[in-house]
């Protein structure tokens, strides 16, 4: 059998929901969203900026004489490349 819900306990129920709706609404407005695209961008400068640190290396060990050319690998690339074609 289900007991009365007293004004008091009415009360105490809605002052809580609004206190969670509150909460709720306090939550939301600190979340940012992006965008896909600019995802994306970011993604892309991420890979860009590692390319470049790369390229600072290899151009640095050309310079100090200290690369050394794998001809496996180059020819492994070749080879990969002309197949394609």
């Amino acid at each position: 059998m289900k007991g009365n819900t007293s004004d008091e306990d009415k009360v105490h129920l809605h002052q809580y929901n609004i206190e969670k709706i509150e909460l709720n609404k306090r939550e939301q407005e600190g979340k940012i969203e992006i965008s896909p695209q600019a995802k994306d961008n970011l993604i892309a400068n991420q890979i860009i900026a590692k390319r470049d640190e790369r390229i600072q290396q290899l151009k640095k060990q050309i310079d100090e004489g200290t690369y050394k050319v794998q001809p496996m690998k180059v020819a492994e690339k070749m080879l990969s490349y002309f197949n394609k074609k």
